[in-house]
């Protein structure tokens, strides 16, 4: 900086000096080429079970030794551009995270210390439909989604949402198991007296009216959705007529990842007929990313953790 500083003020005398109105122009510009802020990290995600992969919003250089996973140092650490490369030790468990810190430079030697969550790499990542599920429950039959096993695989950080990835209410992250096709899976989202095989991390309920539910690969945020299902009734007229800004969000996000197929709330699943044990059905793993892939099931038909029932409810 002191030699910058040197630089500029030799050259605006000299431009002074001789007059020219060029000298103003060029000490600007030297002024305003000095870069004094820290590069940005944008994204982060485990590529193999012992890798990293950090991006950056500028090239940057780092030292290998800067970096942490939960205090441990990392094994190797290569950079291209903006983008760093870490090689862990071990891998971090399956279904399971861990704390990466460290420590970049830019080009200019701005700095930037962070700490991040990483969750492992499930290398068999289990496919699956959300194929039924409630959202006015009660003590006796509280909000449940059942997920059903389409491909073979682990279920290790797979994590269901009440919303989307990046914007949600409630969440299940599953762990290190192996499943087959045609697996049933049950998450409760609720209290109630009916247990169901897994529960959510804060069991406040699913909202009733109008909601969204999603599956991602991992609990990352920026982790690819496999399935999504957006319902609501045909009364509301806030937001657009999904009801609250973050449901319009997250419709949003689901229809430009390709998850839902229209934006309009007239296009969600109508919830006007549903209850506590007439659930929402998927229709023989139907998957159009579209509200004619469900119907709503009888009164007392609800079939959490088996095949959906085919007694529709007719008002």
């Amino acid at each position: 900086m002191k030699h910058l500083t040197i630089t500029v003020l030799s050259l605006f005398f000299i431009f002074s000096s001789c007059g020219c109105r060029q000298g103003d122009d060029v000490v600007n510009a030297l002024l305003a080429s000095h870069d004094d802020k820290p590069p940005v990290l944008r994204s982060w995600e485990m590529v193999t079970p012992t890798s990293a992969r950090l991006s950056f919003n500028e090239p940057v250089v780092i030292k290998p030794t800067d970096f942490t996973i939960d205090g441990k140092a990392v094994s190797d650490g290569t950079v291209s551009n903006g983008t760093v490369t870490l090689t862990l030790t071990d891998a971090i468990p399956l279904g399971q995270s861990a704390r990466l810190e460290g420590r970049v430079e830019d080009l200019a030697r701005n700095s930037v210390r962070f700490s991040i969550i990483l969750w492992a790499k499930n290398p068999n990542p289990a496919t699956v439909l959300i194929n039924e599920f409630t959202t006015k429950g009660t003590e006796a039959n509280p909000d449940r989604v059942e997920l059903v096993v389409t491909g073979r695989g682990n279920l290790a950080g797979l994590t269901l949402y009440a919303g989307t990835p990046s914007l949600y209410s409630d969440r299940f992250i599953f762990a290190d198991r192996w499943v087959e096709r045609g697996t049933y899976l049950v998450v409760r989202f609720q209290e109630g007296t009916d247990g169901g095989e897994h529960t959510s991390e804060k069991l406040s309920g699913l909202s009733s009216n109008n909601g969204s539910l999603s599956v991602a690969v991992s609990p990352e945020w920026e982790s690819a959705i496999i399935d999504a299902v957006v319902w609501g009734n045909v009364v509301t007229t806030t937001y657009e007529g999904f009801g609250s800004q973050a449901l319009l969000t997250q419709v949003s996000q689901l229809y430009d990842g390709e998850q839902w197929n229209s934006q309009k709330s007239k296009d969600s699943v109508d919830s006007t007929d549903s209850t506590a044990t007439r659930s929402f059905c998927r229709d023989r793993l139907s998957d159009t990313n579209s509200s004619a892939d469900w119907y709503i099931c009888d009164t007392r038909q609800a079939s959490f953790g088996s095949l959906n029932s085919e007694k529709r409810y007719v008002p």
